[in-house]
Protein backbone atom coordinates (compact mmCIF):
# COMPACT_ATOMS: atom_id res chain seq x y z
CA UNK A 1 0.00 0.00 0.00
CA UNK A 2 1.10 3.43 -0.95
CA UNK A 3 2.08 5.96 2.64
CA UNK A 4 2.49 9.32 2.59
CA UNK A 5 5.83 9.94 4.93
CA UNK A 6 5.80 13.06 7.11
CA UNK A 7 9.25 13.72 8.21
CA UNK A 8 9.62 15.60 11.49
CA UNK A 9 13.21 17.72 12.40
CA UNK A 10 14.70 17.05 15.58
CA UNK A 11 17.05 14.25 16.49
CA UNK A 12 18.92 13.83 19.76
CA UNK A 13 19.72 10.06 19.86
CA UNK A 14 22.13 10.82 16.02
CA UNK A 15 22.77 7.19 15.15
CA UNK A 16 25.72 6.53 13.11
CA UNK A 17 23.83 4.33 10.09
CA UNK A 18 21.15 7.51 10.16
CA UNK A 19 20.44 8.07 6.26
CA UNK A 20 18.74 11.58 6.89
CA UNK A 21 21.52 13.35 8.99
CA UNK A 22 20.21 16.26 7.89
CA UNK A 23 16.86 15.94 10.09
CA UNK A 24 18.57 16.19 13.22
CA UNK A 25 18.70 20.33 13.55
CA UNK A 26 15.05 20.79 14.42
CA UNK A 27 15.56 24.26 14.05
CA UNK A 28 16.64 24.14 10.10
CA UNK A 29 13.48 22.67 8.91
CA UNK A 30 9.91 25.28 9.24
CA UNK A 31 7.49 25.21 11.95
CA UNK A 32 4.23 23.55 10.38
CA UNK A 33 0.91 23.31 11.47
CA UNK A 34 -1.65 20.15 11.87
CA UNK A 35 -4.29 21.55 9.64
CA UNK A 36 -1.40 22.16 6.92
CA UNK A 37 0.31 18.79 7.50
CA UNK A 38 -3.41 16.94 7.06
CA UNK A 39 -4.57 18.85 4.43
CA UNK A 40 -1.14 18.18 2.25
CA UNK A 41 -1.42 14.38 3.05
CA UNK A 42 -5.30 14.37 2.16
CA UNK A 43 -4.45 15.43 -1.18
CA UNK A 44 -2.31 12.32 -2.03
CA UNK A 45 -4.23 9.12 -2.90
CA UNK A 46 -2.41 6.80 0.43
CA UNK A 47 -4.12 6.80 3.33
CA UNK A 48 -1.45 5.84 5.45
CA UNK A 49 0.57 8.41 7.28
CA UNK A 50 4.36 7.17 8.54
CA UNK A 51 5.47 9.74 10.84
CA UNK A 52 9.39 9.38 10.88
CA UNK A 53 12.03 11.77 11.41
CA UNK A 54 14.61 13.13 13.11
CA UNK A 55 13.48 11.08 16.29
CA UNK A 56 9.61 12.16 15.55
CA UNK A 57 9.01 10.72 19.50
CA UNK A 58 10.43 13.53 20.55
CA UNK A 59 7.75 15.45 19.97
CA UNK A 60 4.43 15.79 21.51
CA UNK A 61 2.00 13.84 18.62
CA UNK A 62 -1.26 13.43 20.24
CA UNK A 63 -2.66 16.23 17.83
CA UNK A 64 -1.50 15.08 14.78
CA UNK A 65 -2.10 11.40 15.14
CA UNK A 66 -5.72 12.31 16.44
CA UNK A 67 -6.21 14.68 13.27
CA UNK A 68 -4.78 12.56 10.81
CA UNK A 69 -7.25 9.71 12.07
CA UNK A 70 -10.51 11.94 12.00
CA UNK A 71 -9.14 12.04 8.29
CA UNK A 72 -8.93 8.47 7.87
CA UNK A 73 -5.59 7.80 8.22
CA UNK A 74 -3.73 4.83 9.30
CA UNK A 75 -1.06 6.12 11.80
CA UNK A 76 2.34 4.68 11.45
CA UNK A 77 5.84 6.25 13.06
CA UNK A 78 9.50 4.96 12.62
CA UNK A 79 11.21 5.66 15.84
CA UNK A 80 14.45 4.87 17.75
CA UNK A 81 12.61 4.15 21.00
CA UNK A 82 14.54 6.43 22.46
CA UNK A 83 11.56 8.69 24.07
CA UNK A 84 8.19 7.70 25.40
CA UNK A 85 5.30 7.75 22.82
CA UNK A 86 2.41 9.97 22.44
CA UNK A 87 -0.48 10.03 20.23
CA UNK A 88 -2.15 7.01 18.67
CA UNK A 89 -0.76 4.31 16.57
CA UNK A 90 -2.28 1.33 14.34
CA UNK A 91 1.68 0.26 13.87
CA UNK A 92 4.88 1.27 15.41
CA UNK A 93 8.41 0.25 13.88
CA UNK A 94 11.45 0.34 16.60
CA UNK A 95 14.67 1.23 14.20
CA UNK A 96 17.39 1.24 16.30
Amino acid sequence: QAAWFIRLGGCDVGCTWCDVKESWDAAAHPVRSVDDLVAEALEQPARIAVITGGEPAMHELGPLTHALRAAGFRTHIETSGAHPLSGEWHWICFSP
